[in-house]
Formats: structure tokens, sequence, C-alpha cells
């Protein structure tokens, strides 16, 4: 075996393993991803200065693509929360809604349905 045969027959290999490695993505269990979600909330309390006491229990949800985690803000239950987004194998985790008793349309209700 030339040595050029030999160093592209070690290349590929390495493409193959770096290939499979990259495609396997394990997905985050609830424990896991419900860990995150508190970190993220404690954050924010300690940054906000909102107490824990304003917000219900932590209510989760599993989707296809990802980890949702909800507490209702006690003032608004009805349309106001923290709401935690955590992607499917943990490695993106942001907040997908902030507490606000009066949304950008000013109205601190569900809009009508026609």
């Amino acid at each position: 075996m030339t040595r050029r045969r030999l160093v592209l027959t070690l290349a590929a290999f390495l493409a193959g393993g770096i290939a499979m490695f990259s495609l396997h993505d394990p997905a985050v269990d609830a424990q896991a991803a419900a860990a995150l979600a508190d970190r993220l909330a404690q954050n924010y309390h300690r940054q906000s200065g909102m107490p824990h006491a304003a917000f219900t229990a932590r209510e989760g949800r599993q989707w296809a693509d990802g980890w949702e985690f909800r507490w209702r803000y006690r003032p608004c239950p009805d349309f106001a929360s923290l709401r935690v987004w955590i992607s499917r194998n943990g490695r993106r985790a942001n907040y997908a809604e902030l507490p606000d008793c009066a949304p950008a349309t000013g109205l601190p209700s569900d809009p009508r349905k026609a």
C-alpha cells in the first residue's frame, strides 16, 4: 500500500468517525431539563428581584423539538408567566416569555375572537 493510499484511508475513517459523532445527538431527559429550567428561573428571580412566591409551581411539557417549562405569574395567571424553552439536546436554553400583566396591546386580557 502506498503512503498516499494509507493517508487517504485514514482521512476517510477520521471523517466517518466525525460524521457519526456529530449525527449522534442524544435527547436530554426530563430531570436534566427541569434542573436547567430551574437554574434559569433562579437567575431570573435574582436579576429581576421578583420573589418566588409571585409564581405558581413549575409546569413542564415535552415537545418534539424540546422542553417547555412555565411558572404562572400570580397577579395575572391567565396570560402572564415566566416560560423557559430548552432544546431537545439541552444545548440551547432561553426565556420564551417574561411575566407582564400589561402586554404590548395594553389590554390585560386575551384578545376577542370574532
